[in-house]
């Protein structure tokens, strides 16, 4: 069984846990494929950083992290 890893949920991503920012994950999966089981459109994430790094959502989470998702800012 893998650790669990952490979520922390930024701003309007919220909208789509329900209003939870923290959440957990067992590890062993993708950062895509974590937003998939949180119900996070993948394109809506704009930074995703692990344990305070920048890395892509192809990131292979292991257990133990602190994920911290910020939404893509959109302007005109």
């Amino acid at each position: 069984m893998s650790a669990r890893v952490k979520f922390i949920v930024g701003g309007l991503l919220g909208k789509y846990t329900q209003g939870r920012k923290e959440l957990e994950l067992e590890g062993g999966i993708t950062v895509k494929e974590a937003l998939e089981k949180l119900g996070i459109p993948s394109p809506m994430v704009g930074v995703v950083l692990v344990n305070g790094t920048l890395v892509t959502k192809e990131h292979f989470l292991r257990g133990g992290e602190e994920v911290k998702l910020v939404p893509l800012v959109g302007g005109g």
